[in-house]
């Protein structure tokens, strides 16, 4: 049986359809959008992307399915792979050099929620009001420290033109231990995710990607 996945123009719900294919599952996507990007995976995959089909169902605008990305599978702090609907205000602001205040963060990569909730819909496990989230949390000071280094040296690579500043002793910010429970915010509750997880992969919730390397994957997909 396929996966049918609605209203996956986002990156995450690209990333979901490009995982499960990947998997060498079915998938049932009306967008031509997904064929172009997997056409060289599919030839050598044994799973196959349709345009119409049923299955077990996940949309990603709302319309109604198995799995309601945002009603069943809550979705925050992601970091995408390009500007979309996902991309959190504060980074065009540290761009545009604003000193606006954000609320700490809990910071996921869209690579590690798309393949968490790949294995979700193949597991064809119906939930509601999971959170989704990283584990650790970066207050805004460090998030913007990290962020404005690497748009920098990004900025500087695509020029040629680096300076020592930028290219060394940059320690990752945030990195000082502080008790767990001195956080400026509350995180969402990651147990019903885990123990899901812990039930279908047996790994439970531990995203992989780090924070840096979520960054820098942004950062191409805004400038490109």
């Amino acid at each position: 049986m396929a996966i049918v996945v609605i209203g996956a123009t986002c990156s995450l719900g690209e990333l979901v359809v490009d995982k499960l294919l990947a998997m060498d599952i079915d998938v049932v996507a009306k967008e031509e959008s997904h064929l172009k990007r997997n056409q060289d995976l599919l030839k050598y995959s044994n799973s196959s992307l349709e345009s119409k089909g049923e299955g077990f169902s996940i949309s990603f605008d709302g319309s109604n399915a198995d799995i309601i990305i945002g009603t069943d599978i809550i979705v925050q702090d992601l970091l995408p792979t390009k500007v979309d609907r996902w991309i959190a205000p504060e980074f065009q602001s540290w761009i545009d050099g604003d000193g606006d205040d954000f609320p700490s963060r809990y910071w996921l990569s869209v690579i590690d929620a798309a393949n968490a909730i790949a294995h979700i819909v193949q597991a064809e496990q119906r939930v509601t009001g999971i959170f989704m989230c990283g584990r650790r949390e970066w207050e805004c000071d460090d998030s913007r420290a990290e962020f404005e280094m690497l748009w920098k040296r990004t900025e500087q690579g695509i020029s040629g033109e680096f300076t020592k500043d930028t290219l060394f002793g940059h320690q990752i910010a945030g990195m000082v231990p502080k008790p767990m429970d001195t956080g400026l915010s509350k995180r969402p509750n990651l147990d019903p995710l885990h123990n899901l997880l812990l039930d279908i992969t047996g790994d439970g919730w531990r995203p992989m990607i780090p924070f840096r390397t979520g960054l820098m994957t942004l950062i191409a997909g805004m400038l490109s």
